[in-house]
């Protein structure tokens, strides 16, 4: 859950905002978040909420194991397979957007080689990897 939380918490207080009129929607949030499983989101029904509430928000939720998961009716996939769909879906580009990737480092990985290809700069490109992969060592 620690993945989403700051995004949560950021969707709450731009929501507030937006209730008291001191945010008018003058920034968009896209937010694709992933999981092996649809019970390890906790917060998928709140953020769905404030989504079909809000303007200024969209909102996909994608499970990368679907086979464990027959009651899941929503996305099917790994984030960075699914990136390039929400990406052309929601218009995203590196002339309109900062992307900010957290998570497994391989996601990471492939999904700056997914939004490089379609314009996304150094400076468009904000990451925060979870941990940092060993190094393995050749043996002799």
């Amino acid at each position: 859950m620690t993945g989403v939380a700051p995004f949560v918490s950021y969707v709450r207080t731009l929501h507030r905002s937006w209730k008291e009129g001191t945010f008018k929607g003058e920034h968009k949030l896209f937010l694709l978040n992933g999981a092996s499983h649809s019970w390890e989101f906790g917060y998928c029904d709140e953020l769905l909420k404030f989504a079909e509430e809000v303007p200024w928000l969209k909102y996909a939720p994608t499970v990368s194991r679907p086979w464990d998961d027959a009651n899941w009716k929503g996305e099917m996939g790994r984030v960075d397979d699914v990136m390039r769909k929400y990406s052309d879906l929601w218009e995203l580009d590196g002339t309109n957007s900062v992307a900010y990737l957290c998570g497994h480092p391989d996601m990471i990985e492939n999904g700056k080689g997914m939004l490089k290809r379609i314009g996304f700069t150094k400076e468009h490109l904000k990451e925060e990897v979870y941990w940092i992969p060993a190094k393995e060592h050749a043996t002799t």
